[in-house]
């Protein structure tokens, strides 16, 4: 990760992307959708608009991803994409207005 956005243009959620096509059993893309399902359920407690991602929030949403994706037996990659089609599905209103905790 701190090769990756040591480049030029390169940020976090970037990297993560990177890292996931690489290894999608291992990783997941950190994305505004699924952070906001991930902090609507308290299982991320900072950052609640899933905007401006930090180097340890990326740590904290790939702990969750890996911990889901062991218990489901399934990659982190299918966890998080699961997570952001039902963002998709249950959104209401504008992304960045989003999440609003108790509403999963």
């Amino acid at each position: 990760m701190n090769l990756l956005t040591s480049l030029r243009g390169v940020s976090v959620p970037m990297a993560s992307a990177i890292l996931t096509l690489v290894d999608p059993e291992r990783y997941g893309v950190l994305d505004i959708r699924v952070w906001q399902l991930l902090f609507a359920i308290d299982s991320v407690s900072t950052n609640p608009r899933g905007v401006g991602f930090s180097f340890s929030n990326w740590v904290q949403y790939l702990r969750k991803l890996r911990y889901h994706a062991r218990e489901m037996g399934v990659s982190a990659r299918t966890v998080e994409r699961t997570l952001f089609e039902y963002h998709r599905k249950v959104q209401q209103g504008r992304l960045y207005d989003w999440p609003r905790r108790g509403i999963v």
